[in-house]
């Protein structure tokens, strides 16, 4: 289900919190998709509790653990993943766990938020020095897995994206913002690492309030080579 052969050279990263999704036939494909999502939590009623789920959180694995059993063994649900792919294929059926052996998957903050609700409720934002090195890791995922394609499930990385590409000496094009669908403006722009283009989407969070029907013209749109490029077994 997944590719590891990676794994020696991203714990050379110590800013890079959790490993990558990396389906096992990513490396194969000519278009590669990278989808981002923005941050993951802790919760808990007490403090014991969120301490409990902190440390399961933190574990390295987390994101692969996440998606492995949500995606695949659909032990519990993962709104945004799952409201993103409708987005992505509309009301296709498909076979996820084919699907998930083609693309690759992590999140952009490298931090865990805090929302745990004893000393009352919390519901923890990113900061922007959370955004600011969240846009360096990427530069290194970007390097190990190439894609031809990312898109962030959420826009808010979009408001640094240009001042820290160029702290970062990347070349870039210039953020377009189109205009508004489902109360979110959505921006497209791309990069160029080692020699590779990267397009870049960013699109509402999936997670609340998201309209996979609304943002399936923009995502074929911007990513149809990549979308139609995928296997047909997935289908």
């Amino acid at each position: 289900m997944i590719n590891t052969q990676k794994d020696p050279i991203f714990k050379k990263y110590p800013n890079l919190k959790w490993l990558p999704w990396i389906g096992k036939d990513y490396f194969e494909n000519d278009e590669k998709l990278l989808i981002i999502a923005e941050s993951q939590y802790a919760q808990g009623e007490t403090k014991e509790q969120y301490e409990n789920d902190l440390a399961l959180v933190n574990n390295p694995n987390f994101t692969r653990n996440a998606v492995q059993q949500t995606q695949i063994e659909n032990h519990y649900k993962h709104l945004a993943l799952d409201n993103f792919l409708k987005a992505v294929f509309g009301n296709s059926t498909i076979n996820k766990e084919k699907l998930w052996q083609e693309i690759a998957f992590y999140n952009f903050v490298q931090r865990t938020m805090d929302y745990s609700s004893f000393d009352g409720n919390k519901y923890e934002q990113p900061t922007i020095a959370d955004f600011d090195e969240g846009w360096k890791v990427f530069a290194d995922v970007i390097k190990i897995l190439k894609p031809t394609d990312c898109i962030f499930i959420g826009v808010t990385a979009a408001t640094s994206f240009e001042r820290m590409m160029d702290a970062l000496n990347i070349q870039r094009t210039e953020r377009i913002y189109q205009d508004k669908i489902n109360s979110a403006k959505p921006a497209t722009t791309s990069v160029i690492i080692d020699g590779l283009k990267t397009n870049i989407s960013f699109i509402k969070h999936s997670s609340a309030y998201f309209s996979p029907e609304s943002w399936r013209p923009f995502l074929m749109e911007n990513h149809s080579e990549i979308i139609t490029d995928l296997p047909s077994e997935i289908f």
